[in-house]
């Protein structure tokens, strides 16, 4: 309590002078900010991207670490802000009228051809993705049980999903053949969790 009432002690007011929208479209806001504090720092142009829906506590996607026989499910995708394809876990928008658990599972399904019951799913917690920029917060969850089914269903830029061991996930980590957030911070809190307790066994529980 002593760290977290001096840490607002030292907090500075900051004040969002005006907002301008410059851009938008079906999932995003784009606005420049003019953002000023009490030093009198200032920015007239901070770039800020807000979903269009979103949930509370701005919750406004998922991201699913799939597990299977001890193994770990990743999607190669082509992400065109970077001109390349990448490894990651499936991952999306919560849709409006959706639980999180409910929006996990239908993007596994769609992403990787897993079935998989919301109630099976264990939560990891949540990340901003980036919060400098994004005014979102997106849920993780484990998904250690389910099952194939064939064949997924075709999206833009998504060409396959497989299946690796721990080691060769961990191995393409270390040689920055993964890269995405969503993975990255999904196998950390996944790791450290397994200290706490089995997630198989809050699972079980979730699902008895």
């Amino acid at each position: 309590m002593e760290r977290g009432n001096a840490r607002l002690e030292n907090d500075m007011p900051v004040i969002v002078a005006s907002r301008r929208l410059m851009c938008e479209n079906t999932k995003f806001y784009v606005y420049f900010e003019h953002v000023i504090d009490k030093a009198g720092f200032e920015v007239r142009d901070y770039l800020v991207v807000a979903p269009k829906t979103a949930g509370g506590n701005l919750i406004t996607g998922v991201a699913i670490l799939p597990i299977v026989d001890g193994k770990v499910g990743l999607a190669r995708i082509y992400r065109p802000a970077l001109r390349a394809y990448s490894w990651e876990i499936p991952h999306g928008f919560v849709d409006e009228g959706e639980d999180n658990e409910t929006s996990a599972a239908r993007e596994l399904l769609e992403e990787s051809g897993l079935v998989v019951k919301p109630a099976c799913l264990s939560s990891l917690g949540f990340i901003t993705p980036d919060s400098g920029v994004i005014a979102a917060r997106v849920e993780l969850f484990v998904a250690e049980v389910g099952q194939m089914k064939k064949p997924r269903e075709e999206e833009l830029g998504i060409r396959e999903f497989c299946f690796f061991s721990f080691r060769a996930f961990e191995e393409m980590i270390q040689n920055s053949e993964v890269q995405d957030t969503f993975t990255l911070a999904a196998w950390c809190k996944y790791q450290l969790l397994q200290d706490v307790e089995p997630l198989g066994e809050a699972t079980h529980r979730a699902a008895s």
